[in-house]
């Protein structure tokens, strides 16, 4: 990437984070697209050699530079791609303001690999458990809702650590861990030590996304950056990857919005 490039990152789109560090954010910046004014987040970044720009749906439009970079480098920047920023700006917005397509808001039930699973609710401890192709839950709604999280964390660690071991063994590549972590901004990252964290969200896709995105994290572990090796090695890895990569920028921005509660509701 260009010390000119910009990166059009939406909630619904996958954004790996290789290494990821700490940033630290900078006094905000403006910007002006016809009669609004955007608030710009700005944050410097120790690992960036480039400075890219983040859109997404239901959140600020931010800047990530690198360190120093001066607030008149980040005008002019921002200057520089404002055609870039005003279309991706609009097509963000279209995005947040679209319905739900997944019914993942139905009361009763609760997703897992693309497909729906009934809420029995139990008497006894909040403790959330798969039976008879249903998923039990006790305690009262607040404490239900977050044994639905363990739940789904619990499902999720053994899913991926599962394809991750199967796929590093088909790849030839090793990994160090595996963490389960709930990211509101990626699916995956993969660090150089070879630590790799997913979101346990991935559980309510279609189990082909979530394939993909580990297949991706662990192609990182050779390629690190998003070079033309990386996209080759991804190609050989997971041929028609693309068609995954499209369905979470269709559908991510609902899987970010999840929330296992709304299964408990009347």
């Amino acid at each position: 990437m260009s010390a000119n490039s910009a990166e059009a990152v939406t909630a619904a789109t996958y954004v790996p984070d290789v290494n990821p560090r700490p940033m630290l954010d900078r006094k905000p910046r403006l910007f002006a697209i016809g009669d609004e004014t955007l608030i710009v987040r700005v944050r410097e970044s120790a690992r960036a050699k480039t400075a890219r720009i983040i859109v997404g749906p239901r959140r600020p439009l931010e800047v990530i530079v690198p360190r120093g970079t001066s607030d008149a480098k980040v005008d002019e920047f921002l200057e520089e791609k404002r055609g870039w920023v005003v279309c991706k700006v609009m097509a963000a917005r279209a995005i947040a303001a679209r319905p739900p397509q997944l019914g993942l808001e139905q009361p009763g039930v609760v997703w897992l690999a693309g497909e729906k699973l009934l809420i029995e609710r139990r008497e006894g401890l909040a403790v959330a458990a798969r039976r008879d192709g249903a998923v039990a839950v006790g305690g009262g709604n607040q404490e239900a809702a977050a044994a639905l999280v363990r739940w789904y964390r619990r499902e999720a660690r053994q899913r991926i650590v599962e394809v991750a071991e199967r796929e590093a063994r088909r790849l030839g590549l090793n990994f160090r861990s595996v963490a389960i972590r709930d990211q509101r901004t990626r699916w995956g990252s993969c660090s150089r030590a070879g630590n790799l964290s997913f979101s346990w969200r991935l559980m309510v896709a279609p189990p082909e996304v979530l394939e993909y995105v580990v297949v991706h994290e662990l192609c990182h572990l050779r390629e690190p950056r998003h070079s033309k090796p990386f996209w080759r090695l991804l190609e050989a890895a997971r041929p028609g990857w693309q068609e995954q990569a499209r369905w979470l920028r269709e559908h991510g921005q609902e899987l970010h919005g999840y929330d296992p509660a709304t299964a408990l509701r009347a």
